[in-house]
């Protein structure tokens, strides 16, 4: 039997996976993409946290294990997949098959957009098959193994967490500024996005979503301050660790983001059934809309420019 589903968190994942979506097709609608694109990646590592359940008895390699069918074997399934697909019709179709054909299998295994952050002079691309999202299913992984070691260190104590969590925050902001190049499989960002998943479990485990909404007031404050906070911080990228004006600041401002998208979530479920059921199924299918929706889009607009010129 499998695990219950709460409805407002499959729903807080499916608005997440909405604004990716609406994000990547380029389009611009003002406070709704500026907005949510603070915590469209965010709200997956907190609930990610939410629903981290630590059991003393588990050992690494058991864990391990576990993740990684659940991440890693998805990760390079549709990755390979769409490896497939470019390499059948940019190289095999096209007879030019070298050695530059299998360079999006690098890609594949350092599974980071770039080398260097994006604003660099010259860098190396990696993920160049329309498989630029499919870096978070790796840093999910990663944020989930460091997680694990720190759970296992404080024995589950949420207080020793928290301050466990500021040590390791403050190595991710060192090894932010410090290193020089974005680390495979996210490394780097994977520390950070830690501190997303200990708010998730602290905030778990106080049932901070329920308590806060029954606070209409509370609710609003929060929501202008998140608001005030993105604008102060500015646009963020994690998947090349752009974080904005602030690693700091930026670590609210998700936070804040993902907590009030569950609220939203927690309404929508109590008074929107038919919408309910609908966004339920989605954030239930989130990774697959994830990995494929880029080679989607390009699909789409491959058959709008055949219509148009017919």
């Amino acid at each position: 039997m499998g695990e219950k589903r709460i409805v407002w968190m499959d729903l807080a994942k499916a608005m997440g996976i909405l604004v990716v979506l609406v994000v990547h097709t380029g389009a611009s609608l003002g406070p709704v993409t500026f907005l949510g694109g603070m915590f469209y990646m965010p709200v997956f590592f907190v609930l990610a946290g939410m629903t981290f359940s630590y059991r003393p008895q588990e050992s690494f390699f058991v864990f391990v294990k576990k993740k990684a069918r659940r991440l890693l074997v998805p990760y390079f399934g549709y990755n390979l997949f769409l490896f497939l697909v470019f390499f059948l019709q940019n190289n095999v179709l096209a007879g030019k098959v070298d050695s530059a054909s299998f360079f999006p299998l690098l890609g594949i295994l350092y599974s980071r957009y770039c080398l260097l952050p994006q604003d660099a002079v010259s860098n190396v691309f990696f993920l160049k098959i329309l498989n630029t999202p499919t870096w978070f299913l790796t840093g999910l992984f990663v944020s989930l193994v460091i997680f694990w070691g720190m759970m296992r260190i404080c024995r589950g104590d949420l207080k020793k967490l928290m301050i466990l969590d500021s040590g390791v925050l403050l190595f991710s902001v060192l090894l932010h500024y410090l290193c020089p190049v974005l680390l495979p499989w996210s490394v780097d960002t994977a520390f950070y996005a830690v501190s997303f998943l200990t708010f998730g479990k602290v905030a778990a485990q106080r049932e901070l979503v329920e308590k806060i909404y029954q606070r209409p007031g509370i609710l609003l404050l929060l929501a202008a301050l998140f608001a005030g906070l993105s604008m102060v911080n500015g646009s963020v990228n994690m998947s090349v660790a752009f974080y904005g004006r602030s690693m700091i600041l930026y670590l609210a401002v998700g936070s804040l983001g993902s907590l009030l998208c569950m609220e939203a979530g927690l309404f929508a479920e109590k008074h929107l059934p038919v919408l309910s059921r609908a966004g339920a199924w989605v954030g239930r299918h989130t990774m697959p809309i994830l990995c494929l929706h880029l080679l989607g889009y390009s699909v789409i607009g491959m058959v709008l420019q055949a219509v148009r010129g017919i």
